[in-house]
């Protein structure tokens, strides 16, 4: 009984699908990156507002009396 050879996948199939994946995962950590980077600058959007608010009070207080 002749042993038989399982068919292979072509070698240009093999790097289409990483260069697929490749580009997949590029455009998810880029997602990733621009998400995190909004999330950086809302948190200090909030923090310089509360800063400046408690400044605001401060400065309020010494000025009328």
């Amino acid at each position: 009984m002749a042993d038989l050879e399982r068919p292979t996948t072509p070698v240009t199939a093999k790097i289409g699908g990483i260069l697929v994946l490749a580009l997949l995962a590029w455009l998810l950590f880029g997602s990733a990156l621009s998400v995190a980077r909004a999330a950086i600058a809302l948190v200090g959007y909030i923090v310089v507002g509360f800063v400046a608010f408690n400044v605001g009070k401060v400065v309020g207080r010494k000025s009328n009396g």
